[in-house]
């Protein structure tokens, strides 16, 4: 593992007092991967965005929230899924370089944030 090439993932109940602790491993992931501050602050605010917006849609208590982390070929992608009826309400992008992709298969619902790196 080194800043250019990195992958790695959590599980975690759905609590919104999780939300904090995911934005800091956002903000952890892209000061590790050498974006600039006013980037890494803005990837991570999405990220904390995206993962309350998952837990508002798993519907449950505790439901599981899956956070992926991964550094390559000029992009850190932050994905987010869990299993829900309903689709999620996922913050759209408002930092250049940013983008929100989501996707749905069956009840598997997962947001992908992706940062181009420079």
């Amino acid at each position: 593992m080194d800043p250019s090439a990195f992958e790695f993932s959590l599980s975690m109940p759905g609590d919104v007092r999780l939300v904090g602790a995911v934005r800091d491993l956002a903000a952890h992931a892209a000061a590790y991967a050498k974006l600039e501050a006013r980037v890494a602050d803005g990837l991570a605010r999405q990220v904390a965005a995206a993962t309350e917006a998952a837990i508002v849609a798993s519907g449950a208590q505790d439901a599981p929230v899956d956070v992926r982390f991964v550094r390559e070929a000029g992009t850190l992608t932050v994905s987010i899924g869990l299993d829900a009826d309903a689709a999620a309400a996922w913050p759209p992008s408002a930092e250049a370089g940013l983008t929100v992709e989501a996707s749905r298969a069956g009840t598997r619902e997962t947001c992908r944030i992706t940062q181009r790196l420079a």
